[in-house]
């Protein structure tokens, strides 16, 4: 069975996220419990998510959070972590097919939290 471990930048987030949601709701601190869980699954069972939209990876639903994998170095790597709510997460525009079309969708501005800062 395959290690699996967090990318530094999904800890933050995650760490991040569990701090924010604690606040509110002590419950939130199972979330961490809940990812030592699915960490395990996953390494036993690295191919049982459905295929993530970029080529290598996998979506892990893990409600409220979106979990994306990866195998690297012989490991399972959990390379990003999201809301649910949020959008799927796409390749930076230099990884894109030259023939993948921007449309007024993406370019959105995304806002990561909170009420919605001013007008």
């Amino acid at each position: 069975m395959p290690p699996v471990r967090l990318s530094k930048s999904a800890e933050r987030w995650f760490l991040s996220k569990v701090a924010e949601l604690a606040e509110v709701n002590p419950a939130a601190r199972r979330l961490i419990e809940r990812l030592e869980r699915q960490k395990g699954l996953l390494s036993s069972f690295p191919q049982m998510t459905e295929r993530g939209i970029l080529e290598g990876t996998r979506k892990v639903s893990m409600p409220p959070l979106v979990l994306t994998i990866r195998a690297r170095d012989g490991m399972v790597e959990i390379a990003a972590i999201r809301d649910a709510r949020q959008k799927d997460a796409y390749a930076p525009t230099d990884l894109r097919p030259a023939d993948d079309n921007d449309d007024e969708e993406d370019k959105e501005e995304t806002y990561g939290g909170g009420a919605k800062p001013g007008p």
